[in-house]
């Protein structure tokens, strides 16, 4: 299952933009019961308040960016109530959750993906964003989960990234996976997904799966693309190189572009070049936009000669992004909204309508 990226705790920190880059923390923990009712999000909110006194409200959503209950959070924080001994405390506090989240059977829902039609408690999320009870990140929480959920198909026509001179062709929650070929282990996959981008370089998660099972772990690389760990058998140590690229380049000491040709990849051809070094050795097939590895294979000469091979089975980076950092909803999108509450225009018009603007740019969550 995929988990939403979205924090709604920046409701109440004021954030602007939605999307934040996961900060490590000490304090990190996950609650280990289920959050379905109003009752469940305030033990929820009791659990993480320790987190958000030594934290503060931002730092708290960027270390826990799959809980979008925390925005609730937020509200109960500052309310007069929270800090009360008084006997109603907990009444009152569940009152004001269900004002801004709905009833049970609404919270419920949103634990409940995977739909293909636009859900009621979406509906009642654009409600509450009309009328002025809540902010932007509400309504484009529910925008970020019908993208999710594929009931938003917008049109991927134009998949273009602007890719810059200094820096890597990725972004925050971009994902690299990569299977392992060669002579002593078959069958293990390394998923590699970006974090978070600081000047001080980018923190990747890593899950790998094998017959032993599942591990994850985490590695930082540099600003240039590089793992910075120990070259060993069956692990890649560079997955991406700065563009532009031209023939001939020099792209590391010993690895010199060579050649050009294309490369499938899920049903898409990409035009790549061939780096190989100076010994023939290594050979590395490089996407010219993004700089991304395709496959790296090193020649290895004992008794007998073989090659082992690590190449690239799925990404998301030739995807379009419209999960942006910069929350962009126009106030005049609301009397649209309002005309699909008010059934003066279908659901097929309303998502087409959002579509739309998703593809021209008009919308950005």
């Amino acid at each position: 299952m995929r988990l939403t990226v979205l924090m709604f705790l920046v409701i109440i920190a004021g954030v602007i933009g939605i999307a934040a880059f996961g900060v490590p923390s000490a304090f990190a923990h996950d609650p280990n019961f289920e959050v379905k009712t109003p009752k469940d999000i305030l033990k929820f909110c009791e659990f993480f308040y320790d987190e958000y006194v030594l934290m503060g409200a931002e730092k708290l959503a960027e270390v826990h960016q799959n809980y979008p209950n925390l925005r609730a959070c937020g509200i109960l924080y500052n309310h007069v109530a929270w800090k009360s001994t008084h006997p109603a405390r907990d009444k009152v506090l569940v009152a004001e959750i269900e004002k801004y989240l709905g009833d049970a059977k609404y919270i419920k829902e949103r634990h409940v993906r995977s739909s293909n039609i636009m859900p009621e408690w979406i509906k009642n999320d654009a409600k509450m964003w009309v009328r002025g009870e809540t902010k932007d990140t509400l309504f484009a929480y529910g925008i970020r989960t019908m993208l999710e959920d594929h009931i938003l198909n917008p049109s991927l026509n134009n998949t273009d990234r602007n890719c810059e001179e200094t820096k890597l062709c990725i972004t925050k929650s971009d994902f690299m996976k990569y299977s392992y070929s060669n002579n002593y282990v078959q069958d293990i996959t390394e998923t590699y997904t970006v974090d978070s981008i600081s000047d001080d370089g980018i923190l990747m998660k890593i899950e790998k799966i094998s017959k032993g099972g599942k591990e994850f772990t985490n590695i930082n690389i540099d600003n240039r693309g590089t793992i910075l760990t120990n070259k060993k058998c069956c692990v890649i140590d560079k997955f991406i190189f700065l563009t532009p690229i031209n023939f001939g380049d020099m792209i590391t000491a010993d690895l010199k572009v060579i050649g050009e040709t294309s490369y499938e990849l899920n049903n898409q051809t990409r035009q790549v070049w061939i780096a190989q070094s100076s010994e023939k050795q290594d050979t590395l097939i490089i996407d010219k936009e993004t700089g991304l590895v395709f496959s790296d294979s090193h020649k290895k000469t004992d008794i007998i000669t073989k090659w082992e091979k690590i190449e690239l089975i799925d990404t998301n980076i030739f995807e379009k992004k419209y999960l942006a950092d910069e929350l962009v909803i126009p106030k005049w999108f609301k009397t649209i909204t309002m005309w699909l509450l008010d059934n003066l225009i279908s659901e097929s018009e309303y998502l087409n309508a959002i579509e739309n603007l998703l593809e021209r740019g008009i919308i950005r969550v």
